[in-house]
């Protein structure tokens, strides 16, 4: 019995009696060892894989510029698991489970403060563990595992234990130190359920046979893009054809490969971070696995990324009156992923007729705050009742709140949060009340309508305004949330250490989307 199944049955019986006792409750898919799972060295994929003539898109460096193969060394993820375990000792097996999925499959996720993690599992989510994934709801999957997982999600992965690289190509001649076998699910957006749709499984009835979407919301990035218009426009419209996008003109998929590949993509995925690479790389243990250029790179990306994620429209209603509207042109809410910190709002700047701002909304400024004893200047935004800003905030109900003597409402403390409190993320294309509900992931305090992919706000122009410009900012981690972290982190310095480097790394100042000026009276 693991320490996590041990964790999720105590947790499930204090709820209900008030006192810890074990028994064995499990998470479907490839268990650690099953089959005999073992993966390459990294360093094996780079001979090849790496020093191409790709340029900036080498398989091997476009993936060391992506989080996921820094997955493992993310401060963010290592400071809310110092938490976690606090709250709930020995939950941090079930989050290695995408932070290191191969620590998880080849058995070392235990002890759950990651002591036990080597060097290759540090690597992250690595080339083999990706290319050597099976659809967990297909037959083949079926015959590997004892027990098959019900849905896509909370990384109940099935990987193949023998030596077979699967991508998007059928197998060519020539020699090769692994297999290779065509296949269709590295193309679609159901690989990347396995770990972008995340449930507290404290909350399930019963993990062999219930989806992941129908218990303990975390994160529902999958089931967002799965309900969308986007899903069902095959290839093009899956996660890949954004996060891993295209290579002009191809490339080839090896140093020694004289094969030209069409369907040749960056391999280091693109999301919406721009400042957690620099402190990842200066707090990690040793970054001499990492390439900081290729992280530059990936920094990048993302920025171009954002910049493509909505479009703007501002209409102006006489002297007093305009209305933003923003519309998501992602295939899945915008903003989505993991729910702690990240947050988009609308910053509207108003001007006279000889060019002096006279007003504003959503400003982002320094003030005095006070962490642990210490009073500093940190940047934050003012008055956020005053602008939209769009989020999703978990939080506790009042008998979990009760239970382990926390505040119920709005939480950060995220493995006993059983409560959406807030959500007005904007949906996507193809919107659904009933069937985001299904999946709880409907909207919380706001309101759209089935089809509804885009959201007006009225803004209130000052007298005397004469042209504004409004924009909408986005952030991968607030001030509010790194707050958190450190008040709350008594175990261990992670917490700590991420300040100090959010300090000196410009403190994650919010990316700009996009901007829309307009002049009243035209």
């Amino acid at each position: 019995m693991t320490v996590w199944t041990r964790v999720v049955i105590g947790v499930v019986v204090l709820f209900l009696f008030g006192s810890v006792v074990s028994a064995d409750i499990f998470l479907p898919g490839m268990q650690p060892k099953e089959a005999g799972i073992e993966f390459a060295k990294v360093k094996q994929c780079e001979m090849c894989h790496g020093g191409t003539k790709n340029g900036d898109a080498d398989p091997f460096f476009s993936w060391q510029g992506g989080m996921m193969a820094n997955a493992a060394y993310d401060p963010i993820f290592k400071a809310t698991l110092a938490i976690s375990e606090q709250d709930v000792p020995g939950v941090g097996e079930f989050c290695f489970r995408c932070h290191t999925p191969r620590g998880w499959l080849e058995d070392r996720s235990k002890p759950s403060d990651g002591s036990a993690l080597n060097r290759e599992d540090k690597f992250g989510v690595s080339c083999e563990v990706c290319h050597r994934l099976i659809d967990p709801m297909s037959d083949e999957a079926k015959k590997l595992v004892k027990d098959a997982p019900p849905g896509y999600g909370n990384a109940m992965m099935v990987a193949d234990p023998a030596n077979v690289v699967r991508g998007p190509y059928a197998p060519t001649k020539g020699a090769m130190p692994h297999g290779m076998m065509k296949s269709d699910f590295h193309a679609s957006g159901n690989l990347c359920g396995t770990c972008h749709n995340i449930s507290n499984p404290v909350f399930a009835k019963d993990v062999k046979t219930q989806p992941p979407y129908a218990f303990g919301h975390v994160e529902r990035t999958f089931s967002e893009w799965q309900l969308s218009d986007y899903a069902k426009m095959g290839p093009e419209g899956s996660c890949q054809s954004c996060h891993y996008p295209k290579v002009e003109g191809g490339g080839y998929p090896a140093k020694y490969s004289k094969q030209h590949r069409d369907h040749f993509v960056m391999h280091g995925p693109v999301g919406g971070s721009t400042w957690v690479q620099e402190a990842t790389w200066i707090l990690a243990d040793s970054n001499k696995d990492m390439n900081r250029k290729a992280m530059q790179k990936g920094v990048e990306r993302a920025r171009a990324l954002l910049k493509t994620a909505a479009e703007l429209a501002l209409k102006i209603n006489g002297e007093s009156k305009a209305v933003l509207r923003i519309t998501n042109m992602t295939g899945h809410k915008l903003p989505s992923g993991y729910p702690e910190g990240r947050r988009m709002w609308v910053n509207a700047k108003y001007y006279d007729a000889a060019g002096k701002l006279i007003g504003e909304i959503g400003q982002y400024d320094k003030k005095k705050d006070t962490l642990s004893g210490e009073s500093v200047m940190v940047p934050t935004l003012i008055d956020p009742e005053c602008t939209r800003v769009y989020e999703v905030r978990p939080g506790m109900s009042e008998a979990v709140a009760k239970k382990f003597g926390k505040t119920a409402g709005k939480s950060f403390f995220f493995v006993l949060n059983d409560i959406i409190v807030k959500d007005n993320r904007i949906p996507p294309k193809g919107f659904n009340n009933e069937a985001f509900a299904e999946h709880l992931s409907a909207p919380v305090g706001h309101v759209y309508a089935d089809g509804q992919y885009w959201d007006d706000l009225q803004l209130d122009l000052p007298a005397g305004c004469a042209k504004v410009v409004a924009s909408v900012m986005y952030q991968s981690m607030s001030w509010e949330y790194l707050k958190f972290l450190v008040e709350e982190n008594k175990t261990t310095d992670e917490s700590r250490r991420l300040y100090e480097v959010w300090q000196q790394t410009g403190q994650c100042p919010p990316e700009t989307i996009a901007t829309i000026e307009k002049t009243v009276g035209k």
